[in-house]
């Protein structure tokens, strides 16, 4: 490159030279020079066109014959070209074989934009959601899955869990929804038949709600002639005390967890007890604890604080059920002398219900378990502290019912906090404006 730059001048130099000699024998010195310099302009003018021209073609033709550094830009730009001939055909295999490895995926998968248009999507997509190229390119997501649910999932941005609907292209069909954000906020969802995972589980649900309700009954009978006995306990011989006594210590504990489970399904299938008002916070709470003395031993300190100007919209047996089984099990889990502080604030954010005992705490490997069903931490824990295994999962439910959420810390040797976090939209005080309220009310309904 140095070479020809070197060339060029030299020849531009000779050139001044000679004309310049010429022009001092011939006496046209001046003329001579301005016809060499309006030559060379025009010889440029030349070479430029033929570039141009050749650029038009985008390369379709071989490079113009020249020499010089006109020459060298032909031969650099017809190599930049075949070079990024060969980049644009790796690239179009690579995207052909991306194509045909999704399209052989039995999921889903769609590309779409920050805004949520439709960008691209494989075979499998298509089917699920009866998508149809080009028609529905660039289409919003939203107005191909016309459903509440999806709705609020994909514009309230709530991708941290999946979703699972109806198919709106397949009748009988449930799909599951799941969105990760890349790029600026750019969309890839991967969506998956999950109809059969669905019918499992709601067979599982229909189960255990008929078990549940068909052992309440024999339940029963059995608790009234317990009942029985226990009026003439006295007239019974001690070891059958003992029996009856057991028994009956065993029907109570078997009728909690019947209620649990039924409670469960309820919020499962979604069948709410009472419909959504407003509750004072600081009633429920003093409810709550009122309630909960009958766990607490002497040993125990409990205290609360909850603003009196504070309200809640929500199902009361919802939230009565899931703020008690907090209470209760932090005073079953609590060794005596243990302290159990339950709190309401509020803040920009909404509202948060807290928790808190200084007990053993909870290793933090068991934590994103606590709130599966029958999950215990201490598997060794006898009938007398331990319950249905199925409390959290109460609370998980009933939170989600409320479109809040549930987080817990804990600590070895330090005791535990579970927090309840309440939207704003949910909360009404004095401090917060209420803006929002209407729309959840709406929502609800």
């Amino acid at each position: 490159m140095k070479r020809i730059w070197q060339a060029a001048l030299i020849r531009l130099t000779f050139g001044f030279v000679f004309c310049l000699f010429l022009g001092m024998i011939f006496g046209y010195t001046f003329t001579l020079l301005f016809l060499y310099t309006l030559g060379l302009l025009v010889w440029q003018f030349y070479e430029l066109y033929r570039f141009h021209q050749w650029i038009r073609r985008s390369g379709r033709s071989l490079p113009p014959d020249s020499t010089g550094v006109w020459g060298d830009v032909f031969d650099t730009v017809s190599r930049l070209q075949k070079k990024q001939k060969k980049s644009k055909k790796r690239m179009q295999q690579a995207l052909a074989r991306i194509e045909e490895s999704t399209s052989a995926l039995s999921d889903g998968v769609i590309m779409a934009d920050n805004t949520g248009r439709l960008e691209w999507w494989n075979k499998s997509a298509g089917d699920l959601l009866g998508l149809v190229k080009p028609v529905d390119r660039s289409q919003p997501l939203t107005n191909i899955v016309r459903t509440p649910e999806f709705f609020r999932y994909f514009s309230q941005k709530r991708f941290g869990e999946s979703l699972v609907i109806q198919s709106p292209a397949k009748e009988g069909t449930y799909l599951e929804f799941q969105t990760t954000l890349y790029a600026k906020n750019d969309h890839l969802i991967f969506v998956r038949d999950v109809t059969r995972l669905h019918l499992l589980e709601q067979m599982r649900k229909d189960f255990v709600a008929n078990a549940s309700h068909e052992l309440k009954t024999p339940l029963t009978v059995i608790k009234g002639y317990l009942e029985t006995l226990d009026m003439f306990k006295d007239s019974l011989p001690e070891r059958m005390q003992k029996g009856v006594h057991n028994m009956s210590t065993q029907s109570n504990r078997m009728e909690l967890l019947i209620e649990d489970l039924l409670l469960l399904s309820r919020l499962e299938s979604n069948q709410r007890a009472d419909s959504d008002q407003w509750h004072n916070v600081s009633d429920l709470i003093q409810v709550i604890c009122d309630s909960a003395k009958v766990f607490k031993n002497s040993g125990h300190f409990l205290s609360w604080d909850a603003d009196e100007e504070s309200t809640i919209y929500g199902s009361y047996s919802e939230l009565y059920s899931a703020f008690s089984n907090l209470v209760v099990n932090a005073l079953k889990y609590s060794p005596d002398g243990g302290e159990i502080d339950i709190s309401w604030q509020v803040n920009h954010e909404g509202g948060v219900f807290c928790v808190q005992d200084n007990g053993l705490g909870i290793d933090p490997r068991f934590i994103p378990r606590l709130t599966e069903r029958f999950f215990r931490v201490d598997k060794g824990r006898g009938s007398d502290t331990a319950g249905t295994g199925l409390g959290l999962s109460i609370v998980k439910h009933v939170l989600h019912h409320h479109d809040s959420k549930l987080d817990i810390n804990s600590q070895l040797g330090f005791g535990s906090t579970f927090s309840c976090h309440f939207p704003r939209s949910r909360v009404k005080h004095p401090k917060l404006p209420t803006h929002e309220t209407q729309e959840i009310q709406r929502n609800a309904s």
